[in-house]
């Protein structure tokens, strides 16, 4: 009886430290969801009318690896300096865990932006944008799929920038949050 009762103490001393406390982006999402100070959207791939947008076949195979991407946004305002800055300590935090590697990191004016993932290398499985503006807030956004290859990620990326796809859903999200 003796042994079974040590073996149990270990078991859930096991289970104990075997659990993960650190924060993860997910779990960020999650409790900000319904924060009346940020702004939340899931937006589904499939709002993206792939049948009226003349794609590559490498262009649509980077579109349909995508199944949703989550945008959370804080605006700066004089209710949520404080919380600016904790929020965006918090999100560095999760960020610089070895959980995401780092694509590149840009900024200027006051802006600053890092593009991470998470995955292999040839295999991701999710991309973080996260930025911060210190007159118009933070955005961090999270983009989750399948076998997402990062050339024709960029390659997509391209298309955009060419205005092949219409990203009006996300420029109503953009205005909503008044970060012009």
């Amino acid at each position: 009886m003796k042994n079974i009762a040590n073996i149990l103490s270990l078991i859930g001393i096991l289970l104990l430290t075997s659990c993960n406390n650190d924060p993860s982006l997910q779990k960020y999402f999650v409790d900000h969801q319904e924060d009346n100070d940020f702004i939340a959207v899931d937006v589904p791939s499939s709002l993206l009318d792939k049948k009226h947008i003349e794609l590559d076949t490498e262009e649509i195979e980077a579109l349909e690896s995508i199944k949703k991407v989550n945008f959370l946004a804080l605006p700066l305002t004089d209710k949520t300096k404080a919380k600016f800055d904790t929020e965006s300590a918090t999100i560095h935090k999760i960020l610089s865990s070895d959980t995401y590697e780092t694509l590149m990191r840009f900024g200027s004016n006051g802006t600053k932006a890092v593009l991470k993932y998470q995955g292999e290398e040839n295999d991701i499985d999710e991309v973080i944008v996260f930025a911060t503006d210190q007159k118009r807030g933070l955005a961090l956004v999270r983009v989750l799929g399948d076998n997402m290859k990062p050339e024709k990620i960029v390659k997509l990326m391209e298309s955009v920038d060419k205005g092949k796809i219409d990203l009006e859903a996300f420029k109503k999200i953009a205005g909503a949050i008044d970060m012009d």
